[in-house]
């Protein structure tokens, strides 16, 4: 990161890219991903069609239709080229695609039922999937079938962990999150954390990369920081509007800094909120120290902080990317 992340440098970004799809293609981004680099933005949408970005400079590369197979949860893997992404036509299967030449290098096959989230280790060539089916998976890049199965309640959310040894598992319906050793499965989570019922339209489960907050982020207008050894709640980050439900899935509105002390969130009124969590005191209920104005006549609902760069993207409709100091 070239600029120090502080209340005032994220007041001041700015949206200085907004692109909008053609108008055939009309329909929401249901999920946003940057490579490892931050130099690759990739956006599925429920128009069965992916797009690439230059997320540095701010510029649109290509197309890529999925339309025979439908794509949800397109996620970069390790290597810049490719990407995986899951089917929402025909099969549920996961698919592993070279970019540059269009061409499907594996696919992967198992779940009987939608998958609505795909994970990738931050370490290995690795990554969990999500399923309609009752069933969350772990993969090799390398086999194209699930190398564990750990049984869930649907809808679910996945996450890693910045070590790529745990990952969680949360689950709305019984408002729980397990806390799984990817190398002991079988033993079931190795901490099961409780959240209010009152907390619902769970839409992201998001580790920050220093490893000690969890965020559990939902279109209702709150957001949830836990800690991620204990799990314990240490904040209700509160001051956004609700997004009406619909139909289609998305990869989640709330997101957290690259330097996990500050947490962004969409809101249904055209703007992104800011919590200062990093410096709170635990237990409380936290309000936004300010908002970004969004791109006008726009209600973005996707949230994705660059890992590497200063700059971060909203989408729903358009997908438009935020850079900091920017006339």
């Amino acid at each position: 990161m070239s600029t120090e992340i502080n209340k005032e440098t994220l007041l001041s970004y700015k949206a200085v890219k907004s692109f909008r799809v053609a108008e055939k293609e009309i329909a929401p981004v249901t999920s946003i991903d940057f490579d490892d680099h931050g130099q690759y933005l990739l956006s599925s949408s429920a128009s069965d069609t992916m797009h690439l970005y230059d997320a540095v400079g701010f510029r649109f590369l290509n197309s890529i239709g999925s339309k025979k197979y439908g794509c949800h949860s397109a996620k970069f893997t390790h290597a810049q080229n490719e990407c995986i992404y899951s089917s929402t036509m025909k099969s549920f299967d996961i698919r592993h695609l070279n970019l540059e030449t269009n061409q499907y290098i594996r696919y992967f096959t198992g779940h009987g039922a939608l998958v609505s989230d795909i994970e990738m280790s931050p370490l290995e060539d690795v990554f969990l999937s999500a399923s309609y089916d009752e069933s969350v998976r772990l993969w090799d890049l390398r086999v194209s079938k699930a190398q564990a199965i750990v049984p869930s309640i649907v809808p679910s959310c996945i996450a890693y962990d910045p070590s790529g040894l745990v990952f969680a598992l949360g689950n709305p319906e019984n408002f729980e999150i397990g806390l799984y050793n990817i190398k002991s499965l079988k033993n079931g989570p190795f901490l099961v954390i409780k959240v209010n019922p009152e907390f619902n339209q769970w839409t992201k489960l998001e580790f920050s990369n220093n490893g000690k907050y969890l965020l559990l982020a939902s279109s209702c207008g709150k957001q949830l920081i836990i800690d991620a050894f204990d799990g314990s709640q240490l904040f209700e980050l509160l001051g956004t509007k609700p997004f009406p439900l619909r139909e289609f899935m998305d990869s989640g509105s709330a997101c957290f800094t690259p330097d996990g002390q500050y947490t962004l969130a969409t809101d249904y009124d055209g703007r992104i909120a800011i919590w200062n969590h990093g410096e709170s005191i635990s237990g409380k209920v936290l309000k936004p120290q300010g908002y970004i104005s969004a791109v006008p006549d726009s209600s973005p609902r996707t949230i994705a902080f660059n890992p590497k760069y200063s700059m971060f993207v909203t989408a729903d409709e358009n997908v438009d990317f935020y850079a900091f100091g920017t006339n």
